[in-house]
């Protein structure tokens, strides 16, 4: 560590420096043992976000000389109503400063203010779990649910309501499949999530964005598809990280409901996790009090509160570049009436500007 003597108090002497193709293999060590890592920390989202999206990233790194003492990956958002911002992490659940000291996060926060001023951005959002600058604005209506997992799927069902247990049950009875594949059942997965999101007035993801993640992230994504008889009618990505899995896009055909699809599909998820040894099941953020929000609530009753963090450089008030914000219910009215084929070719160009 670099110290340096000043009135009897030793200063640790960091730098910033921007991420370079060399240090892939630093950042993804660090971020495999930093105990506050999140999936969001991953190199993998970095390439996501630059050729799927279309976006410039500005990762950071805080080093003291060769040693990495934390990082912050960032992206640069213009939304087609004109906030520009930077975002750690847009599209994805999570993101923010992984650090191991004070020091290191101080110093990362303080170079993200400086990129800020450079581009012009309104302002920055960390999507943290843990809110690491008292000084920042904070919004807390975003939480996860986590599932411990470290147990038998015997046990975990036991700890399930009855109405809960009955409802996957009759997923079973309905004569539902599950099957987990890679990049190969992408076609599958994608029709129903194209269908689902036109239905639920958002604009979709490019197939491409899709396939990125899936190769990016070889053996740890995966996909799971619900099928009834010969037609896929729900499906999910899967993603692994540390000691959890996670689920962060998952749709089921909306005249396929009565049948539990999306109940057949988190179970064999559940069982899955559990199986394999990870010790969570992580079900991604939700709005509290939205449909996915009540519909996580039956498998978890107890949220996990999430601290989305903020710097407003001009901005007046923590802004709200989301889908769940109320003022894009008439954007989603209009845009369910949209023919699939005219909301598949155009979803993918206007959901680059809704992170």
């Amino acid at each position: 560590m670099n110290l340096i003597r000043a009135a009897d108090r030793y200063i640790i002497m960091l730098t910033i420096r921007e991420y370079t193709a060399q240090s892939k293999d630093v950042w993804s060590n660090f971020v495999a043992r930093c105990p506050d890592s999140n999936i969001g920390h991953r190199i993998e989202w970095k390439e996501v976000m630059e050729e799927s999206f279309g976006r410039r990233t500005r990762y950071l790194l805080a080093l003291d000389g060769d040693e990495i003492r934390g990082i912050l990956p960032l992206v640069m958002v213009r939304t087609f109503w004109g906030a520009k911002a930077l975002v750690s992490m847009p599209w994805i659940d999570y993101g923010g400063v992984c650090a191991i000291d004070d020091a290191g996060t101080g110093m990362l926060l303080q170079k993200a203010r400086e990129i800020a001023e450079q581009e012009k951005a309104g302002f920055i959002e960390l999507r943290s779990v843990q809110a690491r600058d008292k000084n920042l604005a904070d919004r807390h209506d975003k939480v996860t649910f986590l599932l411990d997992t470290n147990r038998s799927p015997e046990t975990i069902w036991k700890e399930f309501n009855a109405k809960l247990r009955n409802q996957i049950r009759k997923a079973h009875k309905s004569g539902l499949s599950t099957e987990f594949t890679g990049v190969e059942g992408l076609d599958r997965f994608y029709k129903v999530f194209c269908r689902n999101m036109r239905d639920l007035g958002t604009p979709v993801w490019g197939r491409n964005c899709f396939e990125k993640v899936l190769t990016a992230f070889g053996k740890d994504a995966r996909l799971i598809l619900v099928a009834k008889g010969s037609k896929t009618i729900a499906g999910g990505v899967v993603l692994s990280f540390k000691d959890r899995v996670y689920v962060p896009w998952a749709s089921a055909i909306r005249d396929w409901i009565k049948y539990c699809p999306n109940h057949a599909l988190y179970w064999a998820v559940i069982k899955d996790t559990s199986e394999k040894g990870y010790d969570y099941f992580d079900f991604g953020r939700s709005t509290i009090d939205s449909n996915t929000f009540r519909f996580k609530k039956h498998w978890v009753p107890v949220p996990q509160q999430l601290n989305w963090q903020y710097y407003l450089r001009t901005a007046k008030d923590i802004p709200s570049i989301s889908p769940d914000n109320p003022a894009f219910k008439i954007f989603v009215k209009l845009w369910q009436r949209l023919p699939l084929p005219i909301a598949n070719y155009f979803g993918p160009k206007v959901n680059k500007m809704l992170p």
